[in-house]
């Protein structure tokens, strides 16, 4: 969630200079291989696990579980999982694009 806020914010401030500052897939390619290298993948990836085995031995089968239902059971636990390091790593790098976006300084005077 955090992450699709950040990009959120990106798109708004880019539609709004109309230029682009921040190449979204590069953004993308750090969050992923931050996630990995922390484990955090793993973690949740286990925990989806857990959480279609629930429902199965609740009676439903596979078929009845969608993705939404599986998301919505997962998420909470997903978000609270989340690195604080990881949370402030982005926030900075977003803050910085933003910032030189707006002008407020160069690409040489920050490390993003």
């Amino acid at each position: 969630m955090v992450i699709v806020i950040l990009i959120t914010l990106i798109r708004c401030k880019m539609s709004q200079n109309e230029t682009t500052f921040v190449d979204e897939e590069s953004f993308k390619s750090l969050v992923c291989r931050r996630l990995l290298e922390c484990g955090w993948m793993d973690e949740v990836t286990m925990l989806c696990k857990e959480k279609l085995k629930e429902r199965l031995s609740k009676g439903q089968t596979v078929k009845s579980i969608t993705e939404e239902d599986l998301f919505n059971d997962v998420a909470p636990d997903a978000r609270r999982m989340l690195p604080d390091t990881i949370k402030r790593e982005l926030k900075v790098k977003v803050q910085n694009k933003l910032l030189q976006a707006a002008g407020y300084f160069d690409e040489t005077d920050s490390e993003s």
